[in-house]
């Protein structure tokens, strides 16, 4: 074991990660990340690309006032903000309640198979 890393307090074999990466927790771990992120990029790219597309094309749809001076284009930029917001938030809870879990039974995994060898 004299080519093993010392990784808090544990020694871990070279390859211990790769037979991580190789697991079927990592392929569920990044399944899961793949069904939460591939949405929110849609969702995000579609308001984004939406929006532009407006801005070029529709100017006198996007000027169409709201209230007062507030026209529509200023209601969805505010939109697209909170959109990224609200989209960050609900990601950071997702990897918090379902990614982290599978993270560390990778983690957990990858250091049981470098103290075994």
């Amino acid at each position: 074991m004299g080519d093993a890393v010392k990784l808090s307090g544990a020694q871990i074999a070279p390859d211990a990660w790769i037979d991580g990466i190789e697991s079927a927790e990592f392929k569920t771990l990044i399944d899961a990340k793949q069904r939460s992120i591939v949405p929110m990029i849609v969702i995000y790219v579609v308001g984004y690309i939406g929006l532009s597309v407006l801005a070029g094309f529709a100017r006198n749809f996007l000027g169409t006032k709201v209230v007062g001076a507030v026209n529509l284009g200023f209601v969805l930029i505010a939109a697209n903000y909170a959109m990224s917001w609200v989209l960050a938030i609900v990601y950071a809870r997702i990897s918090a309640n379902r990614h982290d879990p599978l993270v560390k039974v990778v983690i957990d995994k990858a250091h049981a198979g470098g103290r075994a060898r």
